[in-house]
């Protein structure tokens, strides 16, 4: 299954510009699965990113994009990442239209990987903030945290955590992030929109 498709397939009209961006991505960073998200895509869709990639738009983002990114050959990953790749994929994660266009590159291992480094930084800066708390900041952080997890409802993190945005977690979990009701991808999409911004939102706010 190759989950960006999921990112085209409720858009029903002229592609968003989040759109545009992540299927450049796709075709220079993901080329592999380029074609078969190309397909997905109306006649006008298709039409309308022919020529956005040859736009002096397209040019001005790939080179801003490409100054901001250190290199990885997606093409050619290891199997083990080491902490310096490691490092350089986490730039990629940080920006919508660049860790969509790699999400289907990367093996479930590396997901672990890429997961267990986000938080190993984590628990470094925390360590370093809690070290800087007096006593009575953590007694207070405490009953916080005490109160916040006594509560049953069910969470959707986002970009704080695994899975990194709502859709994903309908896959994996069969729920609504944000209602916590049980939930296909597909009915979530007749619920849900992408807006040009490459925020998930509900349909009727469109209206």
């Amino acid at each position: 299954m190759i989950f960006a498709i999921y990112d085209f397939t409720p858009v029903k009209n002229e592609l968003p510009e989040f759109n545009l961006k992540l299927l450049l991505n796709i075709e220079d960073l993901n080329n592999i699965i380029f074609d078969e998200v190309f397909t997905i895509l109306t006649p006008q869709q298709q039409e309308q990113y022919i020529v956005f990639r040859t736009s002096e738009e397209a040019e001005k983002y790939r080179k801003e994009r490409n100054a901001q990114l250190p290199y990885v050959n997606f093409s050619n990953l290891p199997e083990i990442f080491d902490d310096k790749l490691l490092q350089k994929i986490m730039l990629y994660q940080k920006d919508g239209e660049t860790r969509r266009a790699i999400y289907d590159r990367l093996s479930e291992d590396h997901k672990g990987q890429i997961a267990r480094y986000n938080w190993k930084i984590s628990d470094e800066k925390e360590a370093k903030r809690r070290a800087l708390m007096s006593e009575e900041e953590k007694r207070k952080e405490k009953e916080w945290w005490d109160q916040y997890n006594a509560d049953p409802t069910p969470r959707f993190m986002g970009n704080m955590g695994e899975p990194v945005n709502a859709d994903e977690y309908v896959l994996r979990y069969g729920r609504n992030p944000f209602t916590g009701e049980p939930e296909t991808i597909k009915s979530f999409y007749e619920k849900y929109t992408i807006d040009p911004h490459g925020n998930i939102i509900p349909k009727e706010k469109n209206l």
